[in-house]
């Protein structure tokens, strides 16, 4: 008895790859908050939002948050979120409070050009975010050094 192509054959399996598993797009992306609940964030509000693997950190304007992050496909779950208590005058820190709060009831998304629309269970849209890029000299926070701008069409 031959246990050799037996042995050939079992090797020959463990060297297959696992499937491929997609990355996610928005990981190591940043964006800047452009509309909060359909009334746009006030003139001096710089709310980010910034994608590591499975976290969420930025800024509501005033502290800097991180959360987790459980994102399958469009489906969307920010949980367990941090907030620094800094405080700042009362029109920013409820700018802010608007910011988190659309954000962990958010529970849906969809990326349209450089757009990034949060959604919530009932499908009301929470949060609209404009993308930005990742300044190489300040990694993980981005703050108010950034211009507004017009969103992309």
């Amino acid at each position: 008895m031959r246990v050799f192509p037996f042995l050939a054959v079992l090797a020959l399996a463990g060297c297959q790859s696992p499937p491929l598993v997609a990355p996610d797009p928005l990981v190591g992306t940043a964006w800047l908050a452009w509309d909060i609940d359909g009334r746009g964030p006030g003139d001096k509000t710089y709310a980010t939002l910034v994608f590591n693997p499975g976290r969420i950190s930025g800024s509501g304007g005033c502290n800097r948050f991180s959360g987790a992050l459980a994102l399958k496909a469009e489906t969307w779950q920010a949980s367990d979120i941090a907030v620094t208590r800094m405080e700042c005058g009362p029109e920013l820190m409820k700018e802010e409070a608007s910011f988190l709060e659309a954000l962990e009831s958010a529970r849906s998304h969809r990326i349209e050009g450089g757009l990034l629309t949060l959604i919530d269970k009932s499908g009301a849209v929470r949060l609209r975010l404009v993308h930005l890029p990742r300044p190489p000299a300040q990694p993980g926070f981005i703050g108010p050094s950034y211009v507004r701008g017009l969103p992309p069409a």
